[in-house]
């Protein structure tokens, strides 16, 4: 018996070395399963804004739960900045930290400007077929409506339009509301740094119960109708609020309580994703569906608690709780994830802007040879139109195509 028990422990050992081989371990100064989850969240919506109907939408059209890329890319950034700008801080004052935000800013600013004019100027280029950035397009109601003025204006409408980012594509609207998020950021530090960190999260959380009730929409520009922004600032200030306090709560994780905390999370993360999969997507084919979950119930579920553009109070739940989930996994399997995966997520990841501005572009340059449309399922061709798009942005962000004048 003793010796069966000395057998045994040794097995757990070897399993546990086993285990440890495959962990998150990095010598970089950079998160690389951040870099990753970026990643991710921009193939979900490169795949998105190429609309047509392939195996990559089966994988990432509301899959794993409830969520889309826009809301994990918004999250990740408001991470980010809450990790770097914690220490940045400890090193220089607040105005200096603001000053390099704004500039952020008045850069993110300036390139939606000039994507929303070029896609302009080529509207007047009558061999370029420029539809489907310059419309919206229900494709269940084959309805579509336009992004662009189509009536004769006066310059200082067109001027007015441009400049508050009331006019461009929808494949680009997200990078007004960083705009907007960006120059409000400063006032998320001073709190976060003066440790009235309650103080940050009841306000957004009014904000975010303002929008919920009323509808209101704080600016003009055209984001507002996809990214409202008094609903959408709150995953991007949980982001951040997480990101400030990462060393807090990964001590807090390794605890008894944390370790039940996490159990919890990863369980409503799977129930979430059986959720998902009775979605009632039209798009999707049944074969790809659970049909376990009444239709009408579901329906209630997604446009009453998770619908996305309001970003339902489940959605918000969801979102982080997948993230977290998603962060253990590549954690704790990080080896075999990262030998697949990470030698194309890894570099999106890294140059998510850059990849973000010349998605568009490369949307615009699919379009010229494909129709878009997703009640097609031309599976194998549509396959291959995706798989082509991501690894043309993974080239070029790999070579840095363009990096003079298109920043990261």
């Amino acid at each position: 018996m003793i010796q069966a028990f000395f057998i045994s422990e040794e097995k757990c050992r070897a399993i546990s070395a086993w285990i440890k081989q495959l962990c998150y371990m990095s010598s970089d100064k950079r998160d690389l399963r951040i870099d990753l989850l970026r990643g991710v969240a921009l193939v979900m919506m490169i795949v998105a804004h190429i609309e047509v109907m392939s195996l990559f939408n089966i994988l990432t059209w509301e899959r794993f739960g409830l969520t889309t890329g826009a809301e994990g890319f918004v999250i990740l950034s408001g991470f980010m900045l809450g990790v770097i700008n914690r220490k940045r801080l400890r090193k220089e004052a607040l105005l200096t930290v603001s000053y390099s935000l704004y500039c952020r800013a008045f850069k993110i600013y300036v390139v939606n400007v000039v994507i929303i004019l070029s896609i302009l100027l080529m509207t007047k280029m009558s061999f370029i077929k420029t539809f489907e950035v310059t419309h919206f397009t229900d494709r269940f109601a084959e309805y579509s409506f336009t992004l662009y003025p189509v009536l004769e204006q006066i310059k200082e409408s067109w001027f007015n339009m441009v400049l508050y980012l009331q006019i461009g594509p929808h494949q680009s609207q997200i990078l007004g509301l960083y705009f907007y998020l960006l120059l409000a950021t400063p006032i998320s530090l001073y709190l976060l740094m003066s440790r009235r960190v309650g103080w940050l999260l009841l306000s957004s959380l009014f904000f975010y119960v303002t929008y919920y009730f009323s509808k209101i929409r704080l600016t003009s520009a055209e984001f507002e109708f996809a990214f409202p922004f008094l609903a959408w600032q709150l995953i991007y200030i949980l982001g951040m609020t997480i990101g400030w306090y990462k060393d807090e709560l990964l001590s807090l994780a390794r605890t008894q309580a944390g370790f039940w905390c996490l159990s919890i999370i990863v369980l409503f993360t799977l129930v979430m994703m059986f959720i998902a999969q009775n979605h009632t997507n039209p798009f999707m084919p049944s074969w790809a569906m659970l049909h376990v979950i009444n239709t009408k119930h579901f329906n209630w579920i997604y446009h009453n608690l998770a619908e996305k553009n309001a970003l339902g109070p489940l959605r918000v739940i969801n979102d982080f709780f997948l993230l977290i989930t998603c962060y253990l996994v590549l954690t704790y399997f990080w080896v075999p994830i990262n030998k697949l995966f990470g030698w194309f997520l890894i570099t999106l990841g890294q140059h998510s802007l850059y990849v973000f501005i010349v998605h568009v572009y490369v949307v615009l340059l699919v379009n010229q040879i494909v129709e878009f449309g997703l009640w097609h399922q031309a599976w194998l061709l549509n396959t291959l139109i995706h798989i082509s798009a991501l690894l043309m942005l993974w080239l070029l962000a790999k070579y840095n195509i363009g990096r003079r004048f298109i920043p990261n």
